[in-house]
């Protein structure tokens, strides 16, 4: 019921092959919030009242408050991400959003997109954008090697990155910030003139969204947000571009990663053949699919990490390599990687007084 609802949604299918009980509609609506696409589904939800003439469920109201909410949410998100831009420009820092309010353009309805924190990439030494945040009187919570949780706004978090991702393996992570310095010049540039803002490009997108995958499914996990992202970031794609970033995702170790992303696209998500970046991995796909359904959203409901205190740091850092561990066949490089990694990072945070 829930892929068939996301195809409805965007465009795949146009209604259900069965008429879902309330019971069903109630739990398709949990589903959704527990992935973060429950802005996204309601528009397929409509779209099925529409043209079916269905009754309309119970849950149909409390649905359409969520819907609402994520919309005013949205709006506040772009005037604080348009205030942030410009706190960095009139102190000549070059910046530009990641994801969030950017790729929530590539939506047909940007205000069904469910929106979290703003994300910028500034331009500069990591030192010289702390001191001017220090200096603006802004209270920094945490930073570390990628980016900084610093305290705008009372209404939305901000993370301030120095760099917009970063990977575990030494070799592979060189290349990765090749790339983000190949292509920085481009992105801080791209200034968008509705949103009064600058945001990254549909060819960065394609590369720098699967990294972004890729990086929470070790992390803590991923829901389908991420992949309703990347739906419709391919969507807006063109082929040289796709191609391109195919290429840099291969140099990047991710080939087997991105066919299993694929995967869901095509059978799942009811995406075109000639959208992918790749041929679909199916045991890469339904090992993911797999984790996805278990984690939900950021691994917020993941019952194998979801219980331990993140201020036991140790602890729960034993949890996650042993969650990791499974994933040993799929991806062996990035999980030997991880822990000397870690301890690597909380060495430079010691050494830097980040901690």
């Amino acid at each position: 019921m829930l892929f068939e609802l996301i195809q409805v949604s965007l465009g795949n299918k146009e209604k259900f092959s069965f008429s879902p009980s309330e019971d069903e509609w109630t739990e398709l609506f949990e589903q959704a919030t527990k992935h973060s696409i429950a802005g996204v589904l309601f528009d397929g939800l409509e779209k099925i009242i529409n043209t079916t003439h269905c009754k309309i469920p119970e849950i149909f109201f409390e649905w359409f408050g969520t819907q609402q909410q994520i919309a005013t949410a949205n709006e506040l998100l772009n005037l604080r991400s348009k205030e942030i831009y410009n706190i960095f420009r009139k102190a000549g820092f070059r910046s530009c959003v990641l994801k969030g309010q950017g790729t929530a353009m590539y939506y047909h309805r940007p205000e069904y997109r469910q929106c979290g924190d703003i994300d910028l990439w500034v331009e500069g030494d990591r030192d010289d954008v702390v001191k001017f945040i220090e200096t603006k009187g802004y209270q920094i919570d945490c930073i570390d090697i990628k980016n900084a949780e610093v305290k705008f706004f009372e209404d939305v978090p901000v993370e301030i990155h120095f760099r917009p991702n970063c990977m575990y393996e030494p070799i592979v992570d060189k290349r990765l910030q090749y790339f983000f310095r190949c292509n920085a010049d481009t992105q801080f540039s791209a200034f968008d003139e509705q949103l009064g803002f600058a945001h990254t490009t549909n060819a960065f997108d394609l590369v720098y969204s699967m990294v972004h995958i890729y990086r929470h499914f070790f992390s803590e996990g991923i829901g389908l947000r991420q992949v309703v992202d990347y739906y419709y970031i391919l969507s807006k794609s063109v082929a040289n571009d796709r191609q391109s970033a195919f290429h840099d995702l291969c140099r990047f170790r991710m080939a087997s990663f991105v066919g299993g992303v694929m995967f869901i696209l095509v059978e799942k998500l009811g995406m075109s053949a000639e959208w992918l970046l790749c041929e679909p991995n199916k045991k890469h796909g339904e090992f993911l699919l797999k984790e996805i359904l278990i984690s939900g959203n950021f691994g917020q409901y993941d019952q194998r990490t979801r219980k331990i205190d993140k201020q036991k740091r140790f602890v729960r850092g034993l949890v996650m390599l042993r969650r990791n561990l499974r994933f040993m066949r799929y991806y062996p490089t990035e999980v030997l990687c991880s822990p000397f990694w870690k301890l690597y990072h909380y060495c430079w945070r010691k050494c830097k007084g980040y901690l």
